[in-house]
């Protein structure tokens, strides 16, 4: 009688060797195959059952299949609860949020970013905080909560600063510092910036889009609060960077280009 691990290899040795051998537009329904294999095989109990469900809901969303990974993402986090596999459970409810955010589903993607976030929390592994402090932050402000919205951003901030993972401090600064130059809160946009600035120049160097990135930024602070000249030279120093990275049509350096443009006509000089 063959075990449950014995059983679990042969399954996912045939599924690889299906996938490579298969077009990209046929992986959905191999993993459907697989999916149901795992089902045939495994008992309902068996943590290497959610494994299999999370594979499928993996491949079904690479396959741009949305809606059926996201299924599969359900049903293997309500057995991962189920098991008290709490570290599966966290990641699969992460998984959601960024794929119901996708799809756009605002409400079911922050409920889901805030179970991981508790989930994460309970066995104490702080290593995804930062990046769905961010994606929530960034989901509330959209909403219009902008008082969850700060307090999420401050969050990443404090938590990569424990890490000391600095770029991820400059990432959380820099969208805090975006949030309050919309609100027009010129004096806590420009600080956010500069110190987004400070740290990825730190990090990697003067000629780096990251910089450029951080200098448009103030450039659009200053330009809105009309400080025209400090404006000017934020512009024309983001794009000096952004040109030796990025080609003429990306949206990115063409908005940096329209504002520089814009500030030119106001009769601010070079």
């Amino acid at each position: 009688m063959q075990t449950t691990a014995s059983l679990w290899e042969l399954l996912c040795r045939d599924f690889e060797s299906e996938r490579r051998s298969a077009k990209a537009e046929q992986h959905h329904g191999i993993a459907v195959r697989f999916l149901q294999a795992a089902k045939r095989v495994l008992s309902s109990s068996s943590p290497r059952l959610c494994d299999a469900i999370e594979i499928a809901g993996d491949v079904c969303q690479a396959a741009g299949r949305l809606p059926d990974a996201a299924a599969n993402f359900e049903e293997a986090l309500s057995k991962s609860l189920h098991l008290g596999a709490t570290t599966s459970a966290a990641r699969l409810a992460a998984k959601l949020a960024l794929l119901r955010d996708r799809l756009g589903e605002p409400r079911e993607a922050r409920l889901h970013y805030e179970q991981s976030l508790s989930l994460y929390e309970a066995v104490r592994d702080y290593s995804q905080h930062v990046m769905l402090l961010n994606q929530l932050g960034t989901l509330c402000k959209l909403a219009g909560d902008f008082v969850a919205m700060e307090s999420n951003y401050r969050r990443a901030m404090e938590v990569a600063t424990r890490l000391q993972d600095h770029p991820e401090v400059a990432s959380a600064a820099n969208n805090l510092g975006v949030a309050y130059t919309d609100l027009r809160d010129f004096v806590n946009a420009e600080n956010l910036h500069m110190q987004a600035l400070a740290i990825r120049e730190k990090c990697f160097g003067a000629m780096h889009p990251d910089v450029a990135q951080s200098m448009a930024n103030l450039a659009v602070v200053y330009h809105a609060s009309g400080n025209h000249q400090k404006a000017l030279a934020f512009y024309t120093g983001a794009l000096k960077i952004y040109k030796c990275f990025r080609k003429s049509d990306d949206p990115e350096m063409q908005t940096v280009m329209a504002n520089h443009e814009a500030l030119l006509r106001t009769g601010a000089k070079q």
